[in-house]
């Protein structure tokens, strides 16, 4: 949408209104629109709830240090059955030293079509979560060239590491960073998701089938 198409608009939906159009729009202050007192929770607590949320949406979660994380997520992949593992361009596979035998990357130089393929043949995912929600067991992640949308669901088994410092309550906590980052002028990915353990979906019947819309199965590592 245009400027001249924005104030038409916005002057033809004040006119409905009846009344004049307001210019001097106070953005809300996003501390405010937090419920509770999430602010008083330790790290601790935040894990423990966590922990088990994780129990109620079907996904296994695991506790490791930054020193063996590349020896959990191998143990991981073995589990999973071996085969090709995908991986973000995040840096901080780099920043942790992981390499991972029959790795590939999502990475924007090779294409949108390419990236795909990679997804599809690939029996394990990892990224790092951007968030994580330890109310909702969600993780939280961005879109980028670096990170695209078929990482996550084409993989059979799929590996969130999460590193404490990005574990928060629920969801207004990650919605204000994001504000911040936003009004710093810090660029966000083309879309956020919010992704809660593995695929689930139930009929009319309420019968419970994981793996038709993404992974069968879904491990949080928490580091």
């Amino acid at each position: 949408m245009t400027a001249s198409n924005r104030d038409s608009f916005l002057n033809t939906i004040a006119s409905k209104l009846g009344r004049e159009r307001i210019y001097d729009v106070q953005r809300p202050d996003m501390q405010d629109l937090m419920p509770g007192n999430s602010s008083s929770l330790t790290t601790g607590e935040l894990v423990d709830i966590l922990k088990e949320q994780c129990f109620f949406i079907h996904t296994q979660f695991i506790e490791s240090t930054p020193e063996i994380l590349q020896r959990t997520l191998n143990d991981l992949i073995d589990t999973n059955g071996g085969g090709a593992v995908i991986t973000s361009g995040d840096t901080r596979f780099a920043e942790y030293g992981l390499k991972f035998a029959a790795g590939l990357v999502w990475e924007e130089a090779a294409g949108r079509e390419q990236n795909i393929m990679r997804s599809e043949s690939a029996n394990t995912a990892i990224i790092f979560a951007d968030y994580a929600l330890a109310e909702s067991g969600t993780i939280v992640v961005e879109s980028r060239p670096d990170q695209g949308r078929s990482l996550h669901f084409l993989p059979a088994h799929y590996i969130a590491v999460i590193e404490k410092k990005r574990l928060v309550l629920r969801s207004t906590q990650a919605a204000a960073d994001l504000n911040r980052r936003i009004e710093a002028g810090e660029p966000l990915g083309s879309s956020i998701n919010f992704i809660s353990g593995p695929s689930n979906s139930a009929d009319i019947e309420m019968q419970l089938v994981v793996g038709v819309h993404g992974p069968l199965r879904a491990t949080y590592v928490l580091i």
